[in-house]
Parts: structure tokens; C-alpha cells; sequence
């Protein structure tokens, strides 16, 4: 491979990256959530309730969310889920993949760059 095509590579390589590290410094803007839902169907502790007999009969479901790191920390959204929650889970999950996809590159045009 000549000279000129392997910088351009490596050109088109740092051109992807700082395009994708552009995204990720745009939506972390927007106040991203790094966690995920989850719904829980509970008892509710009356003594005569049905849910004390028959477990398909549990309250709910009610949706908590739990964060990052471990997703230990819990925290209670009710019954329905706010968009805004939706759609900032959303775009933590985008910045993941873009994080991802800029260090295969990044990977990549180092390797690229030790086989020169």
C-alpha cells in the first residue's frame, strides 16, 4: 500500500473518531441516564388482599429505575414512566455505543499504525 493511501486512511480514521467524539460531547448535553427500568409487582400488606393468596395477583407493575455502576441504587418512577426518563435512558444507551464504535476505531488505527 503506498504512502499516500495509508495516511489518508489514517486521516479518515481520526476523521471518524473526532466526528463520533463531537456526538457524544453533543448528547452528554442532554443529561444522559446510564441505567435501565424495571417493573415489580408487589403485595401490598392487607391482610384480606388477594395478593397475599395468589402471587398472579400481585400490584403493578410499578417501575423503578435502577443506575450504574452495578445497578444496585434504585429509584421509584410510579406506575407509568415519564417520557423524559424514556428518552434520557435512550441517549446513555447511544453515547455507550458511540463509546464503543470510537474504541474499536481508535484500536484499530493503532494497530494500523504498528503495522506500518
Amino acid at each position: 500500500m503506498g504512502i499516500d493511501k495509508t495516511s489518508q486512511i489514517q486521516v479518515d480514521l481520526l476523521d471518524i473518531v473526532n466526528n463520533l467524539e463531537s456526538q457524544i460531547q453533543h448528547l452528554s448535553l442532554q443529561e444522559p441516564i446510564f441505567g435501565f427500568i424495571s417493573p415489580k409487582y408487589i403485595k401490598c400488606g392487607k391482610k384480606n388482599c388477594k395478593c397475599n393468596f395468589n402471587t398472579k395477583d400481585l400490584h403493578g407493575p410499578y417501575f423503578y429505575l435502577r443506575l450504574e455502576p452495578e445497578y444496585k441504587y434504585t429509584k421509584y418512577l410510579g406506575k407509568q414512566v415519564p417520557r423524559t426518563i424514556r428518552e434520557r435512558i435512550d441517549i446513555g444507551y447511544t453515547i455507550k455505543d458511540l463509546e464503543k464504535k470510537r474504541s474499536k476505531i481508535i484500536e484499530t488505527l493503532t494497530n494500523f499504525e504498528a503495522a506500518i
